[in-house]
C-alpha cells in the first residue's frame, strides 16, 4: 500500500474518504487483483463508467506488465 494510502486508511477506518481510484490503485500494487473487481462492483451506479473503465484499464496494464516482468 503506498505511504500516502496507507496514511489515509489509518486516519479513516471506514475508507470513506479514501477516493476508489486511490483505493483500486493501493490494491493493484499490493496484487490484489480480486480485491479490485470487488470495489468496481460495488462502485457501480455510484461512480461513473468512464472512471470504472479508466480503473480497470490501469489494472489490466499493471497485471500484463507485472507477467511480462515475472
Amino acid at each position: 500500500m503506498s505511504a500516502l494510502t496507507k496514511l489515509e486508511y489509518e486516519r479513516d477506518t471506514n475508507c470513506v474518504e479514501i477516493s476508489l481510484f486511490a483505493q483500486c490503485k493501493a490494491l493493484i500494487s499490493e496484487g490484489m487483483s480480486t480485491e479490485v473487481d470487488q470495489l468496481i462492483e460495488r462502485a457501480r451506479g455510484i461512480t461513473s463508467d468512464a472512471e470504472l473503465d479508466k480503473i480497470r484499464l490501469i489494472k489490466d496494464v499493471a497485471l500484463g506488465s507485472k507477467a511480462l516482468i515475472n
